[in-house]
């Protein structure tokens, strides 16, 4: 059950695909007025169901960066891997500014952090720990990161008001993203940004934890630790988010302590229960479109930023209203006839989905994997 090499795990490939297919759908409503509640983020403290996708898709950063490098392989030894690490992380953040700025690069105004802009900065650190840390190591820098920046927020006060502050209007991320990257941030009713600098450093924790999961992966055929005592690990972060929430609140907008340890500890379950279920045996043909975003998850993201961003600004000036965007023609012509405008936005992102998914199954028919 150990992979072998370069040998994908089904597990992880169907993970990453289920969650890449779960941000599809969150992210291209129909009508962003009429949305099914868990399908929006939570506004501040809390979760909702859509608050576990991107943290997920972090934690399964980790298990990749595991299972790719063997640390102690001759390239890893010899710092052989760097250049293609650092080639593949500056891929991924200029194809995050490409996504932010598309169709009109409004320098001035281009938003610099993004989804993909963390997954390169996480990417790079999580490799470079994994590298250097055993799994003492990686477990203790992982929470000791949590502490201090619980501490962090519990102590530091904010500059300009004097005292710290969770308030959801001027905090320390927001204060921080002000000074680095003012009028570059995420500018919707916020002063932060959801992927500011402040809380990528939880993010690398959060990664962490997935390698110490990629590795347990490799070694599980040795039965050290079994599946079980992983399962039970990941309740216990999992209950320990939930009551580190009292102190310090659940909140996936500045990635806050209590939320890394509540989603990573769902993540690891998800992990160990997936592996149990997945990895000893071909794939089932429930898992095929799953298994095939999985391969080509980054792909088939950006396509869908690109193509819902596409069909917004597409204009048809041959309809009545004087101009209404190709996104609503299509959206009104196909699901407009649905009483229920929730259920009707929920379908075009099914449909949006399943679209993207055929052109997945497709590549990955033809042997296409579209690596950075």
């Amino acid at each position: 059950m150990a992979p072998q090499g370069n040998k994908r795990l089904l597990s992880v490939d169907f993970l990453r695909g289920a969650t890449v297919a779960f941000m599809i759908v969150a992210n291209n409503p129909g009508d962003t007025s009429n949305v099914y509640r868990e399908l929006l983020h939570s506004h501040w403290h809390g979760w909702t169901v859509v608050d576990f996708i991107f943290p997920l898709f972090l934690f399964l950063v980790g298990v990749s960066v595991a299972l790719a490098v063997r640390r102690g392989s001759l390239e890893a030894r010899k710092g052989g891997i760097w250049p293609r690490a650092v080639k593949r992380a500056a891929v991924l953040f200029v194809l995050g500014l490409v996504v932010n700025g598309f169709p009109f690069f409004d320098l001035n105004s281009l938003r610099i952090p993004g989804v993909l802009q963390r997954i390169a900065v996480v990417y790079l650190a999580a490799l470079w720990l994994h590298r250097r840390l055993g799994k003492y190591g990686v477990a203790g820098l992982a929470m000791g990161i949590l502490v201090a920046y619980w501490l962090l927020w519990a102590f530091v006060p904010v500059p300009g008001l004097g005292y710290p502050t969770m308030d959801s209007e001027y905090n320390l991320e927001g204060w921080l993203d002000q000074m680095l990257m003012r009028g570059h941030i995420w500018e919707y009713d916020t002063s932060w940004d959801p992927e500011g600098v402040l809380s990528t450093f939880p993010c690398i924790s959060l990664a962490l934890f997935g390698v110490l999961a990629g590795r347990w992966l490799k070694a599980e055929a040795e039965k050290k630790p079994g599946y079980l005592v992983v399962v039970g690990v990941g309740l216990a972060m999992y209950l320990g988010g939930l009551a580190w929430d009292a102190w310090f609140p659940i909140n996936k907008s500045i990635t806050t302590s209590s939320f890394v340890l509540f989603v990573g500890g769902f993540a690891l379950v998800m992990v160990a229960v997936a592996h149990r279920l997945m990895d000893d045996g071909p794939p089932r043909a429930w898992m095929l479109p799953f298994l095939a975003l999985g391969r080509n998850a980054l792909f088939i993201y950006v396509a869908s930023q690109l193509l819902a961003q596409v069909l917004f600004v597409t204009r048809l000036p041959w309809v009545a209203t004087g101009g209404k965007s190709l996104h609503f023609w299509l959206f009104d012509g196909m699901f407009g006839s649905i009483g229920d405008r929730y259920a009707a936005s929920m379908l075009w992102a099914l449909a949006l989905l399943a679209t993207l998914t055929l052109v997945a199954v497709v590549m990955d028919r033809k042997g296409w994997v579209v690596k950075l």
